[in-house]
């Protein structure tokens, strides 16, 4: 929560407060259906105390540093929401890209594809895509690793390249079609320019 926050995400007041309004609900209507995915307590009447306990936990700041335990499969999962979805979908049949008609094709033809199936939203899509793909290369530092987290964990595929080749790969066709297709979102004037694809 901590990283989430650092990169733009909500930050742990903004869920600790969350959580004391779920908290409240729990009191006054327990079968709301906002509360439907919320996780209970073990006895059901607790749910709203250990709720708030939470909350003030979160805003405690009293945390093991992040260095004393290695990250958990389902952390690193949080750091790539994009690869969660487009890993399986692209890339997730033993590494061959899911649409019939692409079981055959290159690792270039399926990341067009990709390109190809965000179009026109790339500008708001494609960015975080980039991001995943370096974050990736700088958490992990061999294939193996690659390969144990996005094919076993997530799911997913490179096709036939591995993964230190496939990432850099990804992240170059994404900003060739943004710099090819689309014009900037901002100019240093601070107008916004109109969308060229």
């Amino acid at each position: 929560m901590r990283t989430a926050e650092q990169d733009g995400g909500r930050n742990l007041r903004e869920i600790a407060a969350e959580l004391r309004v779920a908290a409240e609900l729990f009191e006054v209507c327990p079968t709301h259906e906002a509360l439907g995915r919320i996780p209970r307590a073990q006895t059901e009447d607790r749910t709203p105390q250990v709720l708030r306990e939470i909350a003030e936990h979160l805003e405690s700041g009293n945390w093991r540093s992040s260095e004393d335990v290695p990250l958990s499969a389902d952390e690193l999962r949080l750091r790539f929401p994009r690869f969660s979805q487009i890993m399986p979908i692209y890339w997730g049949q033993d590494g061959a890209a899911v649409s019939d008609d692409m079981q055959d094709s290159t690792v270039e033809e399926g990341i067009r594809m990709f390109i190809e199936e965000s179009h026109p939203q790339c500008p708001w899509q494609l960015p975080s895509v980039v991001s995943e793909c370096y974050q990736a290369l700088a958490l992990f530092h061999t294939e193996e690793q690659m390969d144990t987290f996005f094919f076993e964990v997530m799911g997913g595929g490179s096709g036939s390249a591995d993964f230190l080749d496939f990432f850099p790969l990804l992240a170059r066709h994404c900003i060739e079609h943004l710099k090819e297709a689309h014009s900037p979102l901002w100019t240093p004037g601070g107008q916004r320019s109109g969308d060229a694809g």
